[in-house]
């Protein structure tokens, strides 16, 4: 991935987390209104962006000639991993908008896990960037085995469950 392009992701992402706490900031919503369209968009943009940065950089820059640079990569995939397994949980637990006597106990783990996911972004541009672009060993070694494809859906189906789509 481009380091433009990367750059773009993480001013979009952290963009979608403002308005995520900006949201978590305001009074409950009302129980009828459904906002899964909108979680929906946010998930799939947060794992497209951590799926490729594991098939495109972190795997490959795993096999790295510089070993600084494969332990980089081999923290990051770590730590993204246990984001998104902490991010999964989240959306199990918040299963559409919370009752307003829950209202405090989600508006504490919306912004626990978006500072973790500032914090994760932080960590991309900071210890990864630099290191671009990858210098391969010759290895030839691929991606790792984090996709975030199937948490994607399990997550969308977790999100839109009881909801009816239109055909």
């Amino acid at each position: 991935m481009p380091v433009d392009r990367l750059l773009a992701s993480h001013v979009r992402i952290l963009a979608n987390v403002d308005a995520v706490e900006r949201f978590a900031a305001g009074e409950p919503p009302p129980p009828e209104v459904s906002f899964a369209d909108k979680r929906w968009a946010f998930t799939r943009d947060l794992l497209l962006h951590f799926a490729q940065m594991e098939s495109t950089i972190y795997g490959p820059m795993m096999s790295d000639r510089r070993v600084h640079a494969q332990q980089a990569a081999a923290l990051a995939s770590v730590e993204t991993a246990s984001l998104m397994s902490d991010y999964r949980e989240h959306v199990a637990r918040w299963q559409g908008p919370p009752p307003g006597a829950q209202w405090e106990t989600y508006r504490r783990g919306v912004g626990q896990l978006m500072q973790r996911i500032r914090t994760r972004i932080e960590a991309e541009a900071v210890r990864i960037v630099p290191l671009l672009p990858v210098q391969p060993d010759g290895s030839r070694l691929g991606p790792t085995r984090e996709s975030y494809a199937a948490e994607a859906w399990e997550i969308r189906g977790v999100l839109f469950e009881g909801i009816k789509l239109p055909v």
